[in-house]
């Protein structure tokens, strides 16, 4: 039976996310359309910091929330679920209440001295309004994680997106015109009222389903200190992880223009690689994010019982086809870079970046994956310390790279942040759930049929045709299905191979 929901939360929690992320992808082309490379770039600073925020506001809450209801309910304490939401949700709006009073009144320095853009000023303003409203909205989501009702999640966030592409289409003919600081300011304007509607939304779904563990609350001894166990680590991580973020973001336009660049072009670059390349490459891993979060109850849940057998039994089916998948995924987009490029916005040179950055598409995507497992398995402290090692890689080399070489830094920093994260995290992933790793299967038949996949059919169809839908879609169907067949004979085969050893032993 739990198997059966946990596959249902998935599939469902997969469908409501990927229309989400569609959504996002289509309202960031049009957006591009709209501002252009360089007001990517500039919303892209702001909302670096706004992110940088949010983590120190919020980060680690939703963690924590999710864990304490699944230990409570595991015990049979309703009163104590509703406790820890309650709490939790009291400590995170007004955290963030006050974080949101910093950010608007300290706007004008962080956008002049900081961003060195004053046109970054008023989205800054406007974003401060929605950091309760967010921080509230992580609190719910963490406790319908635990309800293994993921969905509802899922259901929000669409919300969220669709208020948002709303607001912006409505207030954008007005704000256009005004130049890109008010441009910018009517995309974070719909994202500030997006976390406002959304957060209400969620309150419904919480005040509906909440009947059922009955309206009495009762404390949990060790409350604060189990609180802070779980989301100290994470929120420690998060927050030094954001705010080296947000340095190397800033670092990318400044080490640009040292490189030669000026500061429309740094911009332009900036947000071509961060705003528009690489959202295109992680879009696909929507049907891998779905898998992470539902795994970190579960895997709560089965360390709880100190069921090992199970925690490695799902690392490892998780771990496989997250690999499967990736590897898939990355070959397409080496191949079909430049048609994919054009297709979605036009510009075959945003295809150099998507074909240059598709090998680390199986270490952003496992690192996901990983990262949701490890934190199911209580293990925030390694998670804090790789966190930490790669976003001070990713500064450093931000900063000696850039100035010396351009653009092809930034995918080096890229390339060697990745492998870093990915690697440590899934090291330790092996270590503690003790997977059994399948090189060969796992790894280099993938990569091998995905490399001959792609020059199958590259040498057959044509291999660029600007703003051919028809002939992007037939490469990339022809791509899966014959990756996929080949992947699945190989492991009836290997099936077969290790029925007949037993067999015949």
């Amino acid at each position: 039976m739990k198997k059966e929901i946990f596959v249902k939360n998935a599939l469902l929690l997969t469908a409501i996310t990927l229309i989400t992320r569609s959504l996002g992808v289509f309202f960031r082309i049009y957006i591009s359309g709209k501002i252009g490379a360089e007001g990517i770039g500039l919303m892209g600073l702001a909302m670096t910091v706004y992110s940088f925020s949010a983590t120190f506001a919020a980060s680690g809450i939703t963690l924590t929330v999710t864990r304490l209801v699944t230990d409570t309910l595991a015990k049979d304490n309703k009163a104590g679920a509703l406790f820890a939401v309650k709490r939790c949700v009291a400590f995170s709006v007004i955290m963030s209440a006050a974080v949101g009073v910093c950010l608007f009144v300290f706007s004008n320095e962080i956008g002049t001295y900081f961003l060195k853009d004053s046109r970054s000023v008023l989205s800054l303003k406007v974003l401060s309004a929605s950091l309760p409203f967010m921080a509230a909205s992580s609190c719910l989501r963490g406790y319908f994680f635990a309800r293994r009702q993921a969905v509802k999640t899922a259901l929000e966030q669409l919300l969220e997106q669709v208020c948002e592409i709303g607001v912006f289409m409505t207030v954008s003919l007005r704000f256009i015109p005004m130049g890109l600081e008010y441009a910018c300011c009517g995309v974070v304007l719909g994202t500030t009222l997006a976390e406002f509607f959304s957060f209400f939304f969620s309150l419904a779904l919480y005040l509906h389903d909440v009947k059922r563990l009955g309206r009495k609350s009762e404390k949990v001894p060790g409350f604060a200190k189990k609180a802070l166990a779980i989301g100290t680590p994470v929120t420690l991580s998060s927050c030094l992880r954001s705010g080296l973020s947000m340095a190397e973001n800033v670092l990318i336009p400044y080490g640009l223009k040292k490189y030669g660049a000026d500061s429309s072009t740094a911009l332009k670059e900036y947000g071509k690689i961060t705003g528009m390349a690489m959202p295109v490459l992680i879009f696909p891993n929507v049907f891998l994010y779905s898998f992470a979060m539902l795994m970190i109850p579960e895997m709560s849940e089965a360390k709880i019982a100190g069921n090992h057998r199970t925690i490695s039994r799902m690392a490892q089916r998780v771990m496989r086809f997250s690999l499967v998948f990736s590897i898939c995924v990355a070959t397409m987009f080496l191949f079909f870079g430049d048609d994919i490029a054009m297709l979605i916005y036009g510009d075959k040179s945003l295809g150099f970046f998507i074909k240059v950055l598709s090998p680390i598409i199986p270490f952003l995507y496992l690192d996901n994956v990983v990262d949701g497992m490890l934190k199911g398995l209580n293990e925030q402290l390694h998670y804090l310390i790789y966190n930490i090692m790669d976003s001070v890689t990713r500064v450093i080399l931000t900063f000696t790279l850039l100035p010396l070489m351009g653009t092809k830094g930034v995918i080096i920093v890229c390339y060697v942040s990745a492998i870093l994260n990915s690697g440590l995290s899934t090291l330790r992933l092996i270590k503690v759930a003790h997977i059994d790793m399948k090189i060969f299967s796992w790894i280099i038949f993938p990569v091998i049929t995905g490399i001959s996949s792609g020059l199958i059919i590259n040498a057959i169809l044509p291999r660029y045709s600007e703003n051919s839908l028809f002939l992007v879609i037939t490469k990339c169907v022809i791509f899966i299905l014959i990756f996929t067949a080949a992947v699945y004979l190989s492991n009836r085969v290997s099936e077969n191979g290790f029925n007949n050893k037993i067999t015949h032993g």
